[in-house]
């Protein structure tokens, strides 16, 4: 179920990713059930018609000519950083920007996690634009309610970013109060969020991204990814780690975050749903953010986001 729709993904032989009706243009058959996959084309169950990712019928299982009008809707996919993003506007075909690749040279592979929550794109888009949804995830430290803004919020197209400090508080192993903790938040779209965690003093950081997909009105399948810097002097984060084997030192200081974070993000959300919805979080504490965050979204849907999202799955 996406935006309301049922579709099937798929990879042809050679790789390449295929967002498409569920249901064949012919006679109406589920691809989801017996559909398989021919060379580059995906091929219907039913009367054995074969359709490309352009969704152009290309033959049929009676070896005639293929019908012109027995089209598949197909929807714009990319594929970053190991992420399938799709595309959806009820008004375009293509999308008129594209989210970039990140540098992955150093990085941990992506852990991730998915939930079924009740919501909009929106929803999660603001609520994670909250201070207060941060300090909860991020075990913000006491007394550092109000962040220090390194730059404000600011909407560019279909790129949205803010960046602030504060103290966190960090526990398990590396277990440190108030670390200094720079955060730089950049949005494409309302389905993809990615969070830049920095803790220089530990020689830490961190990426963590929410991939808010709607399945229908008001309901959002949920995934949130994390990755985390490899670590070149990982006793830096305390003494402790230098009486333990390096292979084993790093997994515990890479491993532990990944752990924490999936912790929290379910809690939070698990929490939300309890009470009927994303609780909205205390975007006042970053200024004008909230008000910039609602202007740059409107063009993306209003309060839904389902006009025209990214929406992403690992």
């Amino acid at each position: 179920q996406w935006m309301g729709l049922e579709v099937v993904a798929f990879r042809t032989e050679a790789g390449r990713p295929c967002l498409s009706d569920a249901f064949c243009p012919h006679m109406g058959a589920h691809f989801g059930h017996g559909g398989t996959i021919e060379g580059e084309t995906l091929r219907c169950p039913f009367h054995g018609f074969c359709f490309d990712t352009h969704g152009t019928c290309v033959k049929t299982g009676y070896d005639t000519r293929p019908p012109r009008k027995a089209k598949l809707r197909t929807w714009p996919v990319r594929e970053v950083n190991g992420l399938l993003l799709a595309y959806h506007d009820p008004e375009a075909d293509e999308p008129g920007w594209t989210v970039p690749a990140l540098d992955e040279e150093g990085w941990t592979p992506l852990r991730h996690d998915t939930w079924a929550i009740h919501g909009t794109p929106y929803d999660v888009a603001r609520s994670t634009l909250g201070f207060d949804h941060l300090s909860t995830h991020l075990s913000i430290a006491p007394g550092s309610a109000t962040p220090e803004v390194l730059d404000p919020a600011r909407g560019e197209g279909p790129m949205l970013t803010v960046s602030y400090a504060a103290n966190r508080r960090v526990g398990g192993l590396l277990r440190r109060k108030g670390v200094r903790t720079e955060f730089r938040l950049t949005k494409w779209g309302l389905g993809y969020s990615c969070l830049e965690v920095e803790m220089p003093e530990l020689g830490l950081c961190s990426r963590h991204f929410v991939f808010p997909s709607a399945t229908d009105d008001d309901s959002v399948r949920l995934s949130v990814a994390a990755s985390l810097r490899h670590v070149e002097r990982p006793n830096k984060a305390t003494a402790l780690l230098r009486l333990l084997p390096r292979r084993l030192l790093h997994r515990l200081v890479v491993g532990a975050p990944m752990l924490d974070y999936r912790d929290d993000v379910s809690k939070h959300f698990e929490r939300g749903a309890h009470q009927g919805g994303l609780a909205q979080s205390g975007e006042a504490a970053l200024g004008d953010s909230l008000l910039v965050f609602q202007e740059w979204a409107k063009q993306f849907g209003g309060n839904t986001g389902r006009d025209a999202a990214i929406s992403a799955a690992e």
